[in-house]
Protein backbone atom coordinates (compact mmCIF):
# COMPACT_ATOMS: atom_id res chain seq x y z
CA UNK A 1 0.00 0.00 0.00
CA UNK A 2 1.02 3.55 -0.83
CA UNK A 3 1.56 5.88 2.23
CA UNK A 4 1.47 9.66 2.47
CA UNK A 5 3.80 11.83 4.11
CA UNK A 6 2.45 12.68 7.67
CA UNK A 7 3.20 13.90 10.78
CA UNK A 8 2.07 12.31 14.29
CA UNK A 9 1.67 13.86 17.79
CA UNK A 10 3.46 10.83 19.19
CA UNK A 11 2.64 12.02 22.82
CA UNK A 12 3.26 8.92 24.95
CA UNK A 13 6.28 8.11 22.70
CA UNK A 14 8.81 10.90 24.74
CA UNK A 15 10.72 9.42 27.36
CA UNK A 16 9.37 10.57 31.05
CA UNK A 17 12.20 13.13 31.67
CA UNK A 18 12.75 16.21 33.60
CA UNK A 19 12.52 19.52 31.02
CA UNK A 20 13.96 21.12 33.35
CA UNK A 21 17.35 19.52 33.76
CA UNK A 22 19.83 22.03 32.02
CA UNK A 23 22.72 21.11 29.78
CA UNK A 24 25.81 22.76 31.82
CA UNK A 25 27.87 23.24 28.11
CA UNK A 26 27.22 27.05 28.58
CA UNK A 27 26.20 28.07 31.70
CA UNK A 28 27.20 31.18 30.61
CA UNK A 29 24.25 32.38 28.58
CA UNK A 30 21.26 33.41 29.13
CA UNK A 31 17.83 31.13 27.60
CA UNK A 32 15.22 33.45 25.78
CA UNK A 33 11.74 32.13 24.09
CA UNK A 34 8.26 31.27 24.44
CA UNK A 35 8.08 27.68 24.90
CA UNK A 36 8.51 25.54 28.27
CA UNK A 37 11.10 24.30 29.59
CA UNK A 38 9.70 22.24 32.40
CA UNK A 39 6.92 20.40 31.20
CA UNK A 40 5.17 17.33 31.78
CA UNK A 41 6.09 14.67 28.55
CA UNK A 42 2.18 13.77 28.31
CA UNK A 43 1.64 17.77 27.21
CA UNK A 44 4.18 17.57 24.64
CA UNK A 45 4.47 16.35 20.55
CA UNK A 46 6.57 15.12 18.44
CA UNK A 47 6.93 16.15 15.02
CA UNK A 48 8.85 14.86 11.73
CA UNK A 49 8.46 12.71 8.53
CA UNK A 50 7.34 9.67 10.55
CA UNK A 51 7.28 7.16 7.54
CA UNK A 52 10.88 7.46 5.93
CA UNK A 53 14.11 8.55 6.27
CA UNK A 54 14.91 12.29 5.04
CA UNK A 55 15.96 15.58 6.71
CA UNK A 56 14.06 17.46 8.68
CA UNK A 57 14.89 21.53 9.94
CA UNK A 58 13.19 23.41 12.28
CA UNK A 59 12.79 27.04 13.21
CA UNK A 60 11.54 29.45 15.12
CA UNK A 61 11.12 33.21 14.74
CA UNK A 62 12.96 35.97 16.72
CA UNK A 63 11.63 39.66 15.17
CA UNK A 64 12.80 42.55 17.06
CA UNK A 65 9.64 44.64 15.26
CA UNK A 66 7.50 42.30 16.65
CA UNK A 67 8.93 41.62 20.31
CA UNK A 68 10.20 44.47 22.12
CA UNK A 69 12.52 42.32 24.34
CA UNK A 70 14.47 41.79 20.92
CA UNK A 71 14.73 45.48 20.85
CA UNK A 72 15.84 46.35 24.03
CA UNK A 73 18.72 43.97 22.98
CA UNK A 74 20.08 45.35 19.65
CA UNK A 75 23.33 45.14 19.34
CA UNK A 76 23.86 42.06 21.45
CA UNK A 77 24.52 38.73 20.49
CA UNK A 78 22.93 35.77 19.75
CA UNK A 79 25.63 33.34 21.05
CA UNK A 80 24.14 29.87 19.99
CA UNK A 81 20.34 27.72 20.19
CA UNK A 82 18.87 25.57 22.83
CA UNK A 83 16.87 23.10 21.95
CA UNK A 84 15.10 19.67 22.47
CA UNK A 85 15.15 16.65 20.94
CA UNK A 86 13.12 13.61 21.47
CA UNK A 87 16.52 11.00 20.35
CA UNK A 88 20.37 11.66 20.12
CA UNK A 89 21.28 12.47 16.90
CA UNK A 90 25.13 12.10 16.08
CA UNK A 91 25.65 13.10 12.85
CA UNK A 92 28.10 15.81 12.80
CA UNK A 93 30.80 13.69 10.94
CA UNK A 94 28.18 13.44 8.14
CA UNK A 95 27.43 16.72 8.06
CA UNK A 96 23.14 16.09 8.54
CA UNK A 97 22.74 17.44 12.69
CA UNK A 98 23.63 20.66 12.97
CA UNK A 99 21.79 24.11 14.75
CA UNK A 100 20.80 26.74 12.31
CA UNK A 101 20.11 30.76 11.74
CA UNK A 102 18.58 32.52 9.18
CA UNK A 103 17.95 36.01 8.83
CA UNK A 104 14.99 37.75 6.80
CA UNK A 105 13.49 34.55 5.59
CA UNK A 106 13.81 30.90 7.29
CA UNK A 107 15.60 29.68 3.80
CA UNK A 108 18.60 33.05 4.18
CA UNK A 109 20.85 30.69 6.22
CA UNK A 110 23.71 32.80 8.08
CA UNK A 111 25.05 30.02 10.62
CA UNK A 112 25.34 26.39 10.35
CA UNK A 113 27.08 24.66 12.95
CA UNK A 114 27.54 20.82 12.68
CA UNK A 115 27.27 19.33 15.89
CA UNK A 116 25.64 16.01 17.82
CA UNK A 117 22.25 16.07 19.66
CA UNK A 118 21.81 14.27 22.99
CA UNK A 119 17.96 13.10 24.05
CA UNK A 120 16.37 15.97 25.72
CA UNK A 121 17.84 19.69 26.15
CA UNK A 122 21.16 20.62 24.23
CA UNK A 123 23.00 23.95 24.54
CA UNK A 124 25.12 24.65 21.32
CA UNK A 125 27.02 27.70 20.86
CA UNK A 126 27.60 29.08 17.01
CA UNK A 127 30.75 28.99 15.84
CA UNK A 128 30.43 32.88 15.65
CA UNK A 129 28.11 34.67 17.45
CA UNK A 130 25.10 36.70 15.62
CA UNK A 131 24.51 40.44 15.99
CA UNK A 132 20.62 41.04 17.16
CA UNK A 133 19.55 44.06 14.26
CA UNK A 134 16.48 45.33 12.76
CA UNK A 135 16.15 41.80 10.99
CA UNK A 136 13.84 38.97 11.63
CA UNK A 137 15.95 36.22 12.63
CA UNK A 138 14.43 31.96 12.87
CA UNK A 139 16.94 29.93 15.12
CA UNK A 140 16.52 26.29 15.04
CA UNK A 141 18.17 23.29 13.73
CA UNK A 142 18.75 19.88 11.27
CA UNK A 143 18.72 16.29 11.42
CA UNK A 144 18.52 13.32 9.49
CA UNK A 145 15.27 11.90 10.33
CA UNK A 146 15.80 7.56 10.55
CA UNK A 147 12.93 4.69 10.67
CA UNK A 148 14.69 4.01 13.93
CA UNK A 149 14.58 7.57 15.37
CA UNK A 150 11.56 8.88 13.67
CA UNK A 151 9.86 12.51 14.81
CA UNK A 152 12.54 14.31 16.22
CA UNK A 153 11.52 17.68 16.71
CA UNK A 154 8.94 18.27 20.08
CA UNK A 155 6.52 20.90 20.11
CA UNK A 156 4.17 22.57 23.09
CA UNK A 157 0.55 22.41 21.53
CA UNK A 158 -1.02 24.73 24.15
CA UNK A 159 1.47 27.27 22.90
CA UNK A 160 0.87 28.83 19.45
CA UNK A 161 2.76 31.81 19.13
CA UNK A 162 2.90 32.74 15.66
CA UNK A 163 6.22 31.65 13.38
CA UNK A 164 6.99 29.52 15.80
CA UNK A 165 7.02 26.46 14.26
CA UNK A 166 8.28 26.69 10.70
CA UNK A 167 9.64 23.46 9.42
CA UNK A 168 11.10 21.89 6.70
CA UNK A 169 10.44 18.43 5.71
CA UNK A 170 13.05 16.63 3.42
CA UNK A 171 14.56 20.12 2.00
CA UNK A 172 11.40 20.56 0.38
CA UNK A 173 9.82 24.26 1.22
CA UNK A 174 9.20 26.39 4.54
CA UNK A 175 6.05 25.74 6.10
CA UNK A 176 4.65 27.98 9.32
CA UNK A 177 2.75 24.80 11.09
CA UNK A 178 -0.24 26.64 13.09
CA UNK A 179 -1.69 23.89 14.77
CA UNK A 180 1.28 21.83 16.44
CA UNK A 181 2.22 24.33 19.10
CA UNK A 182 5.55 26.33 19.24
CA UNK A 183 8.77 24.61 18.98
CA UNK A 184 10.97 23.74 21.76
CA UNK A 185 13.56 26.34 20.61
CA UNK A 186 15.31 29.35 22.66
CA UNK A 187 17.95 31.82 21.96
CA UNK A 188 21.12 31.48 24.08
CA UNK A 189 22.30 35.17 24.57
CA UNK A 190 25.18 36.59 26.19
CA UNK A 191 24.45 36.96 30.24
CA UNK A 192 24.70 40.94 29.75
CA UNK A 193 21.06 39.85 28.31
CA UNK A 194 19.87 39.45 31.87
CA UNK A 195 18.40 42.45 32.79
CA UNK A 196 16.25 42.92 29.37
CA UNK A 197 14.47 39.89 30.79
CA UNK A 198 13.46 40.80 34.27
CA UNK A 199 9.83 41.50 34.64
CA UNK A 200 8.82 40.05 31.09
CA UNK A 201 6.15 37.44 30.84
CA UNK A 202 4.64 36.01 27.77
CA UNK A 203 0.31 35.50 27.97
CA UNK A 204 -1.65 34.04 25.21
CA UNK A 205 -4.88 32.06 25.06
CA UNK A 206 -4.69 28.30 24.70
CA UNK A 207 -4.94 26.86 21.56
CA UNK A 208 -8.25 24.66 21.71
CA UNK A 209 -10.38 26.32 19.11
CA UNK A 210 -13.40 28.52 21.58
CA UNK A 211 -16.89 29.94 20.27
CA UNK A 212 -17.92 32.75 21.92
CA UNK A 213 -20.08 35.76 22.35
CA UNK A 214 -19.26 38.96 21.27
CA UNK A 215 -18.11 41.64 23.74
CA UNK A 216 -18.36 39.06 26.87
CA UNK A 217 -16.35 37.93 29.33
CA UNK A 218 -15.59 33.97 28.56
CA UNK A 219 -13.79 31.29 30.94
CA UNK A 220 -10.29 30.47 28.85
CA UNK A 221 -7.08 28.78 29.30
CA UNK A 222 -4.52 31.35 29.58
CA UNK A 223 -0.82 30.00 29.03
CA UNK A 224 1.70 32.03 30.77
CA UNK A 225 5.74 31.71 30.45
CA UNK A 226 8.18 33.39 32.61
CA UNK A 227 10.54 34.89 30.98
CA UNK A 228 12.99 35.88 33.82
CA UNK A 229 14.81 34.30 36.78
CA UNK A 230 12.56 35.45 39.65
CA UNK A 231 9.42 34.18 40.82
CA UNK A 232 5.80 35.76 39.48
CA UNK A 233 2.99 35.27 41.98
CA UNK A 234 0.37 37.19 39.84
CA UNK A 235 0.23 39.28 36.65
CA UNK A 236 -1.96 41.44 35.11
CA UNK A 237 -2.91 41.39 31.42
CA UNK A 238 -4.23 43.75 28.83
CA UNK A 239 -6.30 41.81 27.05
CA UNK A 240 -8.11 43.21 23.28
CA UNK A 241 -10.40 41.13 21.24
CA UNK A 242 -10.62 41.99 17.53
CA UNK A 243 -13.16 45.36 17.37
CA UNK A 244 -12.56 46.39 21.05
CA UNK A 245 -12.02 50.01 21.35
CA UNK A 246 -9.90 49.58 24.56
CA UNK A 247 -7.92 46.65 25.97
CA UNK A 248 -9.68 45.60 29.01
CA UNK A 249 -7.73 44.67 32.07
CA UNK A 250 -7.51 41.66 34.46
CA UNK A 251 -5.37 40.56 37.22
CA UNK A 252 -4.39 36.77 37.76
CA UNK A 253 -3.30 35.50 41.12
CA UNK A 254 -1.39 32.08 41.07
CA UNK A 255 -1.97 29.65 43.89
CA UNK A 256 2.02 28.53 43.53
CA UNK A 257 4.47 31.27 42.08
CA UNK A 258 5.66 30.39 38.47
CA UNK A 259 9.36 29.50 38.54
CA UNK A 260 12.21 31.13 36.89
CA UNK A 261 11.60 30.48 32.70
CA UNK A 262 8.64 28.38 33.91
CA UNK A 263 5.49 28.21 32.60
CA UNK A 264 1.70 27.14 33.18
CA UNK A 265 -1.75 26.93 31.77
CA UNK A 266 -4.50 28.29 33.97
CA UNK A 267 -8.14 29.11 33.95
CA UNK A 268 -9.26 32.66 33.77
CA UNK A 269 -11.65 35.04 33.55
CA UNK A 270 -11.39 36.20 29.42
CA UNK A 271 -13.11 39.18 27.47
CA UNK A 272 -13.85 38.76 23.51
CA UNK A 273 -13.36 41.58 21.20
CA UNK A 274 -16.69 43.21 18.97
CA UNK A 275 -15.90 41.64 15.83
CA UNK A 276 -17.89 38.25 14.43
CA UNK A 277 -16.32 35.97 12.38
CA UNK A 278 -14.98 32.47 12.14
CA UNK A 279 -11.44 33.58 13.13
CA UNK A 280 -11.10 36.66 14.57
CA UNK A 281 -7.72 37.99 16.54
CA UNK A 282 -7.34 38.07 20.29
CA UNK A 283 -4.38 39.64 21.93
CA UNK A 284 -2.75 39.50 25.32
CA UNK A 285 -0.06 41.46 27.04
CA UNK A 286 1.13 41.18 30.41
CA UNK A 287 1.62 44.93 32.15
CA UNK A 288 1.86 44.52 35.53
CA UNK A 289 4.17 41.31 37.33
CA UNK A 290 3.71 40.99 40.92
CA UNK A 291 1.85 44.39 41.34
CA UNK A 292 4.98 46.19 39.50
CA UNK A 293 4.95 47.62 36.28
CA UNK A 294 6.52 44.96 33.65
CA UNK A 295 8.82 45.35 30.52
CA UNK A 296 7.43 45.53 27.03
CA UNK A 297 7.12 41.80 26.20
CA UNK A 298 5.96 40.12 22.88
CA UNK A 299 2.14 40.24 22.46
CA UNK A 300 0.16 36.77 22.60
CA UNK A 301 -2.04 36.53 20.00
CA UNK A 302 -4.39 34.16 19.02
CA UNK A 303 -7.78 33.01 17.33
CA UNK A 304 -11.30 33.11 18.43
CA UNK A 305 -14.96 31.98 17.14
CA UNK A 306 -16.95 34.99 18.01
CA UNK A 307 -20.80 34.63 17.44
CA UNK A 308 -23.79 34.91 17.85
CA UNK A 309 -24.90 31.78 16.57
CA UNK A 310 -24.28 29.02 19.19
CA UNK A 311 -25.17 25.45 16.75
CA UNK A 312 -23.85 22.38 18.09
CA UNK A 313 -21.38 20.33 16.61
CA UNK A 314 -22.49 16.87 14.82
CA UNK A 315 -18.56 15.72 13.95
CA UNK A 316 -18.45 14.13 10.07
CA UNK A 317 -16.46 10.96 10.12
CA UNK A 318 -15.33 9.92 6.44
CA UNK A 319 -12.91 6.85 6.22
CA UNK A 320 -11.10 5.86 3.30
CA UNK A 321 -11.31 1.69 2.56
CA UNK A 322 -11.49 -1.02 0.35
CA UNK A 323 -12.86 -4.39 0.00
CA UNK A 324 -8.82 -4.60 -1.12
CA UNK A 325 -7.28 -3.50 1.66
CA UNK A 326 -5.88 -5.68 4.04
CA UNK A 327 -5.37 -3.47 7.30
CA UNK A 328 -8.54 -1.90 6.58
CA UNK A 329 -10.74 -4.09 8.93
CA UNK A 330 -8.40 -3.49 12.08
CA UNK A 331 -8.83 0.17 11.99
CA UNK A 332 -12.73 -0.06 11.65
CA UNK A 333 -12.81 -2.39 14.41
CA UNK A 334 -11.28 -0.04 16.48
CA UNK A 335 -12.95 2.90 15.35
CA UNK A 336 -16.26 1.07 16.32
CA UNK A 337 -14.69 0.54 19.54
CA UNK A 338 -14.65 4.32 20.23
CA UNK A 339 -17.70 5.51 18.35
CA UNK A 340 -19.30 2.97 20.80
CA UNK A 341 -17.44 4.76 24.30
CA UNK A 342 -17.84 8.01 22.29
CA UNK A 343 -21.56 7.89 23.09
CA UNK A 344 -22.71 11.04 21.34
CA UNK A 345 -23.45 12.10 18.28
CA UNK A 346 -21.78 11.25 15.14
CA UNK A 347 -21.76 11.29 11.12
CA UNK A 348 -19.77 7.91 9.73
CA UNK A 349 -19.37 7.80 5.73
CA UNK A 350 -16.63 5.41 3.92
CA UNK A 351 -15.39 6.36 0.74
CA UNK A 352 -14.19 3.18 -1.38
CA UNK A 353 -11.07 4.61 -2.91
CA UNK A 354 -7.93 5.96 -2.40
CA UNK A 355 -6.10 2.48 -2.87
CA UNK A 356 -8.15 0.46 -5.02
CA UNK A 357 -11.75 0.55 -6.19
CA UNK A 358 -14.29 -2.28 -5.25
CA UNK A 359 -18.27 -3.12 -6.16
CA UNK A 360 -19.09 -0.05 -3.45
CA UNK A 361 -17.29 2.58 -5.31
CA UNK A 362 -19.34 6.06 -6.20
CA UNK A 363 -18.64 9.27 -8.08
CA UNK A 364 -18.66 11.02 -4.12
CA UNK A 365 -15.18 8.83 -3.31
CA UNK A 366 -13.67 9.43 -6.47
CA UNK A 367 -14.42 13.62 -6.34
CA UNK A 368 -13.03 13.45 -2.86
CA UNK A 369 -9.66 11.91 -3.27
CA UNK A 370 -7.78 15.74 -3.96
CA UNK A 371 -8.21 15.48 -0.20
CA UNK A 372 -4.51 13.13 -0.84
CA UNK A 373 -3.23 15.23 -3.13
CA UNK A 374 -2.61 13.53 -6.18
CA UNK A 375 -2.36 9.36 -6.82
CA UNK A 376 1.26 8.90 -5.80
CA UNK A 377 -0.25 10.05 -2.11
CA UNK A 378 -3.34 7.90 -1.88
CA UNK A 379 -3.22 4.93 0.33
CA UNK A 380 -5.88 2.59 2.58
CA UNK A 381 -7.05 2.86 5.78
CA UNK A 382 -6.98 6.60 6.08
CA UNK A 383 -9.58 8.75 7.89
CA UNK A 384 -10.30 12.70 7.98
CA UNK A 385 -12.61 14.23 10.79
CA UNK A 386 -14.89 17.50 9.49
CA UNK A 387 -12.24 17.68 6.66
CA UNK A 388 -10.44 19.70 9.24
CA UNK A 389 -6.66 19.90 10.37
CA UNK A 390 -7.18 18.78 13.91
CA UNK A 391 -5.27 20.39 16.61
CA UNK A 392 -2.25 19.15 16.99
CA UNK A 393 -1.88 17.75 13.14
CA UNK A 394 -0.78 18.84 10.01
CA UNK A 395 -2.88 17.79 7.53
CA UNK A 396 -6.60 17.09 6.97
CA UNK A 397 -5.67 12.93 6.35
CA UNK A 398 -4.84 11.03 9.14
CA UNK A 399 -3.06 7.12 8.66
CA UNK A 400 -4.13 4.21 10.95
CA UNK A 401 -2.73 4.72 14.54
CA UNK A 402 -1.68 2.40 17.30
CA UNK A 403 -4.41 -0.67 17.07
CA UNK A 404 -6.44 0.56 20.36
CA UNK A 405 -9.57 3.11 20.23
CA UNK A 406 -7.61 5.56 22.06
CA UNK A 407 -6.39 7.66 18.81
CA UNK A 408 -9.62 7.97 17.70
CA UNK A 409 -11.61 8.72 20.90
CA UNK A 410 -8.56 11.55 20.84
CA UNK A 411 -9.34 12.95 17.20
CA UNK A 412 -13.72 12.45 18.25
CA UNK A 413 -13.29 14.72 21.22
CA UNK A 414 -11.05 17.05 19.43
CA UNK A 415 -13.40 16.97 16.17
CA UNK A 416 -16.88 17.21 18.19
CA UNK A 417 -15.28 20.32 20.18
CA UNK A 418 -14.77 22.28 17.18
CA UNK A 419 -16.91 25.19 16.38
CA UNK A 420 -20.23 24.59 14.30
CA UNK A 421 -20.84 27.20 12.20
CA UNK A 422 -24.54 26.12 10.69
CA UNK A 423 -27.48 23.79 11.59
CA UNK A 424 -28.11 20.99 9.24
CA UNK A 425 -31.56 18.98 9.17
CA UNK A 426 -32.28 16.77 6.75
CA UNK A 427 -35.86 14.34 6.20
CA UNK A 428 -37.63 11.98 4.04
CA UNK A 429 -41.54 13.77 3.57
CA UNK A 430 -43.99 13.23 0.89
CA UNK A 431 -41.63 11.52 -1.52
CA UNK A 432 -39.14 14.54 -1.12
CA UNK A 433 -35.88 14.72 0.96
CA UNK A 434 -35.57 18.15 2.59
CA UNK A 435 -32.57 19.45 3.95
CA UNK A 436 -32.45 23.24 5.36
CA UNK A 437 -30.70 25.02 8.51
CA UNK A 438 -28.99 28.12 8.69
CA UNK A 439 -25.34 28.91 8.22
CA UNK A 440 -23.50 31.55 10.82
CA UNK A 441 -24.51 35.00 9.56
CA UNK A 442 -20.66 36.09 9.06
CA UNK A 443 -20.66 33.44 6.03
CA UNK A 444 -23.44 34.42 4.40
CA UNK A 445 -22.15 35.66 1.14
CA UNK A 446 -19.05 33.18 0.97
CA UNK A 447 -19.14 30.05 -1.35
CA UNK A 448 -20.60 27.19 0.51
CA UNK A 449 -21.86 23.83 -0.44
CA UNK A 450 -24.46 20.73 0.33
CA UNK A 451 -23.84 17.37 0.38
CA UNK A 452 -26.59 14.88 1.19
CA UNK A 453 -26.33 11.05 0.37
CA UNK A 454 -28.36 7.98 0.46
CA UNK A 455 -26.21 5.47 3.05
CA UNK A 456 -26.29 1.60 3.88
CA UNK A 457 -24.77 -0.15 6.72
CA UNK A 458 -24.52 -3.35 7.90
CA UNK A 459 -23.87 -4.83 4.96
CA UNK A 460 -22.63 -8.61 5.56
CA UNK A 461 -18.56 -10.10 4.28
CA UNK A 462 -21.02 -13.47 3.28
CA UNK A 463 -21.68 -12.09 0.30
CA UNK A 464 -19.42 -8.89 -0.08
CA UNK A 465 -15.81 -10.26 0.78
CA UNK A 466 -13.17 -8.13 2.78
CA UNK A 467 -9.55 -8.35 2.79
CA UNK A 468 -8.00 -8.80 6.02
CA UNK A 469 -10.24 -10.85 8.09
CA UNK A 470 -8.07 -13.74 8.23
CA UNK A 471 -4.87 -11.73 9.47
CA UNK A 472 -2.85 -13.66 11.99
CA UNK A 473 -2.91 -9.61 14.12
CA UNK A 474 -6.53 -9.77 13.97
CA UNK A 475 -8.75 -9.17 17.10
CA UNK A 476 -10.38 -12.38 17.39
CA UNK A 477 -14.23 -11.44 16.99
CA UNK A 478 -13.56 -9.53 14.22
CA UNK A 479 -14.98 -11.73 11.82
CA UNK A 480 -18.18 -11.79 14.15
CA UNK A 481 -17.97 -8.15 14.27
CA UNK A 482 -17.53 -6.21 10.76
CA UNK A 483 -19.75 -5.15 8.78
CA UNK A 484 -19.45 -2.96 5.49
CA UNK A 485 -20.69 0.48 6.94
CA UNK A 486 -21.26 3.81 5.34
CA UNK A 487 -21.74 3.22 2.17
CA UNK A 488 -22.35 5.88 0.03
CA UNK A 489 -26.13 4.65 -2.37
CA UNK A 490 -26.81 7.62 -4.03
CA UNK A 491 -26.00 11.21 -4.10
CA UNK A 492 -29.03 14.07 -4.41
CA UNK A 493 -26.68 16.54 -5.63
CA UNK A 494 -25.97 17.62 -9.18
CA UNK A 495 -22.35 17.81 -8.25
CA UNK A 496 -20.51 14.54 -6.41
CA UNK A 497 -18.71 17.10 -4.46
CA UNK A 498 -21.94 18.96 -3.50
CA UNK A 499 -24.07 21.82 -4.89
CA UNK A 500 -22.92 25.56 -4.42
CA UNK A 501 -25.90 26.35 -1.60
CA UNK A 502 -28.07 29.62 -1.77
CA UNK A 503 -28.71 31.37 1.40
CA UNK A 504 -30.75 34.43 2.32
CA UNK A 505 -29.57 37.59 3.90
CA UNK A 506 -30.50 36.02 7.37
CA UNK A 507 -28.39 32.32 6.69
CA UNK A 508 -31.67 30.31 6.53
CA UNK A 509 -31.23 27.67 3.85
CA UNK A 510 -33.83 25.39 2.60
CA UNK A 511 -33.37 22.62 -0.46
CA UNK A 512 -35.21 19.42 -1.91
CA UNK A 513 -34.54 16.39 -3.77
CA UNK A 514 -36.82 14.07 -5.22
CA UNK A 515 -36.39 10.37 -2.93
CA UNK A 516 -35.24 7.66 -4.75
CA UNK A 517 -35.49 3.97 -4.44
CA UNK A 518 -32.30 2.35 -4.86
CA UNK A 519 -31.07 -1.35 -4.69
CA UNK A 520 -28.80 -1.82 -2.18
CA UNK A 521 -26.26 -4.06 -1.06
CA UNK A 522 -28.71 -5.93 1.60
CA UNK A 523 -27.96 -4.06 4.69
CA UNK A 524 -29.60 -3.80 7.77
CA UNK A 525 -30.07 -0.17 7.64
CA UNK A 526 -30.29 3.57 5.51
CA UNK A 527 -30.12 7.07 6.67
CA UNK A 528 -30.18 10.07 4.43
CA UNK A 529 -26.27 12.28 5.51
CA UNK A 530 -26.11 15.80 4.93
CA UNK A 531 -23.74 17.91 5.87
CA UNK A 532 -22.40 21.84 4.56
CA UNK A 533 -18.91 23.04 3.72
CA UNK A 534 -16.33 24.86 2.05
CA UNK A 535 -14.32 23.23 -0.99
CA UNK A 536 -11.16 24.59 -2.10
CA UNK A 537 -8.87 22.10 -4.05
CA UNK A 538 -5.75 24.45 -3.99
CA UNK A 539 -5.87 24.75 0.49
CA UNK A 540 -7.06 21.63 1.67
CA UNK A 541 -7.41 23.94 5.15
CA UNK A 542 -10.31 25.76 3.89
CA UNK A 543 -12.43 22.44 3.25
CA UNK A 544 -13.92 22.39 7.01
CA UNK A 545 -17.28 20.86 7.16
CA UNK A 546 -19.64 23.45 9.15
CA UNK A 547 -21.60 21.12 10.74
CA UNK A 548 -23.71 17.32 9.52
CA UNK A 549 -26.81 15.71 10.45
CA UNK A 550 -28.11 12.60 10.15
CA UNK A 551 -31.69 10.81 9.61
CA UNK A 552 -32.42 7.30 10.31
CA UNK A 553 -34.67 4.82 7.29
CA UNK A 554 -36.17 2.07 7.62
CA UNK A 555 -38.54 0.40 4.39
CA UNK A 556 -41.47 2.30 6.09
CA UNK A 557 -40.12 6.28 6.19
CA UNK A 558 -38.50 7.61 9.02
CA UNK A 559 -37.01 5.91 11.84
CA UNK A 560 -35.06 8.01 14.41
CA UNK A 561 -33.84 11.72 13.91
CA UNK A 562 -30.25 11.51 15.09
CA UNK A 563 -30.36 15.41 16.06
CA UNK A 564 -30.21 15.62 19.71
CA UNK A 565 -29.24 18.81 21.41
CA UNK A 566 -27.93 17.14 24.98
CA UNK A 567 -26.16 14.24 25.65
CA UNK A 568 -25.63 12.21 28.81
CA UNK A 569 -21.86 11.68 27.64
CA UNK A 570 -20.25 10.92 30.65
CA UNK A 571 -16.53 10.98 29.47
CA UNK A 572 -13.82 14.04 29.91
CA UNK A 573 -10.83 14.90 27.59
CA UNK A 574 -8.36 17.80 28.36
CA UNK A 575 -7.60 20.54 25.93
CA UNK A 576 -5.56 17.94 23.79
CA UNK A 577 -8.65 15.16 23.16
CA UNK A 578 -6.73 13.14 25.95
CA UNK A 579 -9.32 10.92 27.81
CA UNK A 580 -8.96 12.43 31.88
CA UNK A 581 -10.36 9.48 34.21
CA UNK A 582 -9.00 11.59 37.46
CA UNK A 583 -9.23 15.23 36.30
CA UNK A 584 -8.13 18.50 38.53
CA UNK A 585 -8.84 22.17 38.78
CA UNK A 586 -9.32 23.20 34.74
CA UNK A 587 -10.95 23.11 31.19
CA UNK A 588 -12.47 19.97 30.05
CA UNK A 589 -14.58 18.68 26.37
CA UNK A 590 -17.32 16.74 27.45
CA UNK A 591 -20.09 15.86 24.99
CA UNK A 592 -18.25 18.47 22.51
CA UNK A 593 -18.67 21.02 24.92
CA UNK A 594 -16.16 22.87 27.38
CA UNK A 595 -17.01 21.92 31.15
CA UNK A 596 -15.36 23.65 34.03
CA UNK A 597 -13.83 21.43 36.63
CA UNK A 598 -13.33 23.37 40.20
Amino acid sequence: MKRILFTLALLLGIANCALDELDTSAQAQVPYGYAPEGVPAEELSALGIGNKSGFVQGMTLFDPQADPVLGRLKGQEIKGIRCYLRAAYKQAKQKRSAILASTGTPGNLVRQTYTDFTEGWNDILFDEPLVIGDEPIYLGLQVYETLGAPYPLVTFPQATVPRSCMVNLAKSQWEEYTDRGTLLIEALLDDEAAPALERTAYAQNTTHPQTVAPDRDFTGGLYVHNCSTDPIRSIEIAMQGQGAVSPTLRTIEFAEPIGPRGSRVVTALLRSGTDEGTSVDWTATVVRINGQEAQAGRPGTTKLYVTFDDFQRTPLIEEFTSQRCVNCPQMAYFLDKALEEYGDNYVYVSHHTGFAEDVFTTQPDREVLYFFGGYANEYNPAIMYNRAVLEGESQVIQGVRDMSPTPYLEALALASAMPAMAEVNVEEQDGQIHVYGRVARDLVGQPLYLSCYLVEDGISTDEYYQKGMDDADAPSDLKDVFRHNGIILHHFTQEALGDLLSVNANGRYSVTYPAVTKQGFGGTRRRLVAFVHKVDKSNLRENQVLNATQTLLNADGIEEIVNRKSSNCKFLYDLSGRRVTHPTRGIYIQAGKKRLVK
